[in-house]
Order: C-alpha cells, then sequence, then structure tokens
C-alpha cells in the first residue's frame, strides 16, 4: 500500500533519551500525532536497556519532554505543559509519585540536576518591553477606536524560520529547590544565557555559554565559557577566543572541564567543531581533537575521569570513539 498523508498520524517518534546514571534503564520522550487536533503529543516513556521492555511513565494531558535524571537515579525531572501552563515536575521512579515543583511562565530549557541533587537549574525566556517611541496620548477616549500603537524593532534577530516574528526577550539562568519553592532568576541583563548548564564539581557554582561583548547580537557565531557564582552571583569568564565556546562538562573530580567550540577564522564557510580541555579556573586549555577531520557532536566524561566518549558524524554514519586526555582516540 502506498503512503498516505493519513498515515502521518500513525508514525512514532523517539526523541531526547537519557540513561539512567547506572546504565539500566533510558528515559526518552514518545511522539505521536493527534489525529483530532492534527498536533503531536509528547509523553515521557522508560526502556529497559537489558530486555527493551517499555514502559510508559508520564503519559498525562498536554505534553511532557525534557526528561533529566537525579545523580543518584531515583528521581526524574521532566517539564508538562498542562492546561497551556508550563510545570515543572519531579518524579520518584521506584514509587510512582511525582510533585509539581513549579509553574512557571515560560518553558524551561537546559533543566541541571546539582551534584547532590537538592538543586535545579534552567533557562527560561525573561521578557522584555522592547524599544518604545513615545507613548499615546492619555486618557483615551471610552469607545474610542484607535490604531494598534506605534511598534519599533531594533532587535538584530527578530524573526526566525518555523517561529515567525519572536517575543522579545533574553534567556536568563534559574535555579530552584528540587523539593519545591519559588524560582530565583540567577543572570541579569540584555544577554542571552545559552546552555547546556553544568554545575561545578563542588556544586557552588554553574557554568554556561554566553556573548556579553558590545553587539553580540551581530555575531552569531561567538561565546564564550563563564562560571557563575551562586553564593553571589558574580561572574567569571573562562575562555577568551575568537569562536563558539559552549556544552561544558565538569570531570568527576571536579578539577576539568570538557567543551566543545571552535576556532573562527571568519574567512572559511566551515570549521570541524572540536573538543577542549581545561583546568576548572580556564587556565591551560587545548584542543583534544585536532588530528580528527570531523566534527564532534557530544562529550561525555567516563566514569573514572581518564578519558572522554565522543560521538561524531563520518560520512553519514553516527559513531562513538573514546578520547583520551592527550588526544589519542580508540573506536
Amino acid at each position: 500500500p502506498k503512503f498516505t498523508g493519513r498515515d502521518i498520524f500513525g508514525l512514532q517518534q523517539a526523541a531526547d533519551p537519557e540513561i539512567r546514571p547506572d546504565g539500566g534503564a533510558i528515559a526518552y520522550v514518545r511522539v505521536t500525532n493527534d489525529i483530532m487536533t492534527d498536533r503531536s503529543r509528547r509523553s515521557i516513556w522508560l526502556a529497559d536497556a537489558k530486555t527493551g521492555a517499555q514502559t510508559p511513565l508520564v503519559a498525562q494531558e498536554g505534553s511532557s519532554f525534557s526528561p533529566r535524571w537525579s545523580p543518584d537515579g531515583q528521581r526524574l525531572a521532566y517539564v508538562a505543559v498542562v492546561g497551556g501552563a508550563p510545570q515543572l515536575f519531579v518524579r520518584w521512579v521506584a514509587a510512582g509519585r511525582e510533585a509539581k515543583v513549579a509553574t512557571l511562565e515560560q518553558a524551561p530549557g537546559d533543566i541541571t540536576w546539582s551534584p547532590d541533587g537538592k538543586t535545579l537549574a534552567f533557562t527560561m525566556m525573561v521578557p522584555d518591553e522592547g524599544a518604545k517611541l513615545g507613548a499615546p496620548p492619555q486618557p483615551k477616549p471610552e469607545g474610542a477606536q484607535w490604531a494598534e500603537p506605534l511598534r519599533v524593532e531594533d532587535r538584530v534577530n527578530w524573526r526566525a524560520d518555523g517561529e515567525g516574528e519572536l517575543k522579545p526577550g533574553y534567556s536568563q539562568i534559574f535555579t530552584i529547590s528540587a523539593d519545591g519553592g519559588a524560582p530565583r532568576q540567577r543572570t541579569f541583563g540584555r544577554f542571552d544565557a545559552q546552555g547546556p548548564l553544568a554545575f561545578t564539581g563542588d556544586g557552588q557554582g554553574l557554568l554556561f555559554a554566553t556573548d556579553r561583548d558590545k553587539g553580540w547580537e551581530r555575531d552569531a557565531g561567538e561565546a564564550d565559557l563563564y562560571r557563575l557564582s551562586l553564593a553571589d552571583g558574580v561572574l567569571t569568564q573562562l575562555t577568551h577566543r575568537v569562536g563558539p565556546d559552549y556544552a561544558p562538562v565538569v570531570s568527576p573530580n571536579g578539577k576539568q572541564i570538557a567543551y566543545l567550540g571552535f576556532d573562527n577564522a571568519r574567512h572559511r564557510g566551515y570549521e570541524n567543531q572540536r573538543v577542549y580541555l581545561m583546568d576548572a579556573d580556564g587556565k591551560n586549555a587545548r584542543a583534544l581533537t585536532t588530528g580528527l577531520d570531523r566534527s564532534v557532536d557530544t562529550a561525555v566524561w567516563s566514569g573514572d575521569g581518564k578519558s572522554l566518549v565522543i560521538g561524531y558524524v563520518d560520512q553519514g554514519v553516527t559513531k562513538v570513539a573514546r578520547l583520551g586526555l592527550d588526544g589519542k582516540l580508540t573506536p
């Protein structure tokens, strides 16, 4: 039989897999298509790593996504949109119980657990009023029908493919107790804080990428890594080169940081994305994958902290390899 448009509603997709710390199970987002609303619907399922058995974990009304395991593998944080409002939940998997941590104004992203499992960090868009040019005369007569207020647009990037006009605002970092409470905004200003986020080894700081230089909106390929002190909000810039640095991952002993990026020569249309390594204070930064003629998509630490496991695409095939701290690659 031929594939028709109606068959789209029978398709399912697996996305955003998250491996439990002990490796025994994988939480992932199952995406289905609702024929009655003509919209996709997301639910969270659990797959047994040995048997492949599938179990629905969070399949409530609305959509659920962004599952993130706690460091001990006992809890799962996730986002659910219920009644149009994004909500942050924590589920105790073994007990089958869950608690709503917070109802948020915008959908959170880059959800990250602290090493002790007591705090959740995430990014969230904070609305901005945007530029103004005067104000309409006041008061407005009762029943008057005036034209729409004059709108001034001074953003460099104000539209996006698939999204249309972007709401004015900036992505900022928030933290909240994993037991619930009020989210606390940690970064401020007319700059975007970019994930993925990573807690420092001692849990007292957060690592993230941002470009805080003048005219940053006109330089889409630039970002540096910063450390945010959770005690006093002090920002410390860790990288200082031309090119994007992002996706920090902290070694198990907390002494080193691996991250992705490349040197931006600005006269070429493409650069291979490399894995870099530096000390926790930003010193002794060096590239580890200069001998690999491919872009690295992801990097995670091995359990013993003596190597990294990286993923990259080679001639259309996704490959995984072990990367030593000396730069040697083992397929």
